[in-house]
C-alpha cells in the first residue's frame, strides 16, 4: 500500500516549489496594494 502512495522525487519538489511561487505572488500583491494605498495617503498629506 505504501508503494502505491510515493509520488517521487521530482513531483514533490515541483508541488513545493509551486506552492511557494503562488504564495509569493499573493504576499507581493498584497503588499503592492498597500504600498499605492500608502503612497497615496502620503501624497494628500504633502499638498495639505
Amino acid at each position: 500500500m505504501i508503494d502505491l502512495l510515493y509520488i517521487g522525487p521530482g513531483l514533490g519538489i515541483g508541488t513545493i516549489i509551486l506552492i511557494f511561487v503562488i504564495g509569493g505572488i499573493v504576499v507581493f500583491s498584497f503588499g503592492y496594494i498597500f504600498w499605492l494605498k500608502f503612497r497615496r495617503f502620503f501624497k494628500k498629506k504633502k499638498k495639505k
